[in-house]
């Protein structure tokens, strides 16, 4: 059902700070930056091709202190590939499942297109606690 992992993502409260961390840690370069406002989200793709991490951090304070909340840097997600998004999220919905855009302000049921392609996010509630982001291609 879940396809191979594309990224990991990581949420932090001080996105330079934990760039230069990872950045040290692991010898990653900066690939791409992602700047989502209508998600109040911004962050950077560290590395290419297998081992992607995503980090980044909510502009809005309310939702980084929901989502993040101790000061620092947690893992937040595992993004998979999926060939066929409305299947995996019938089979998912089928076990109790639930979806949320990236700044998971509210349950969703059709997948958010973004840079072309589709992704779904589970909400961790419902999905043995873990947010996993859903994308296809």
């Amino acid at each position: 059902m879940l396809g191979p992992v594309d990224h990991v993502g990581y949420l932090t409260d001080d996105l330079d700070a934990a760039l230069d961390r990872l950045r040290g840690l692991f010898g990653m370069a900066l690939a791409r930056p992602v700047d989502l406002p209508q998600y109040s989200l911004t962050g950077v793709f560290l590395g290419a091709g297998s081992g992607v991490v995503e980090v980044f951090t909510f502009t809005d304070p309310a939702l980084l202190a929901e989502r993040l909340p101790r000061p620092g840097l947690a893992f937040d997600h595992a993004a998979h590939e999926v060939a066929d998004i409305e299947a995996v999220a019938q089979a998912l919905s089928g076990s109790g499942v639930r979806f949320s855009g990236p700044d998971r302000r509210g349950e969703i049921t059709e997948p958010v297109v973004l840079g072309g392609v589709r992704h779904l996010w589970t909400i961790p509630e419902t999905c043995a606690g873990q947010s996993l982001q859903l994308m296809q291609r």
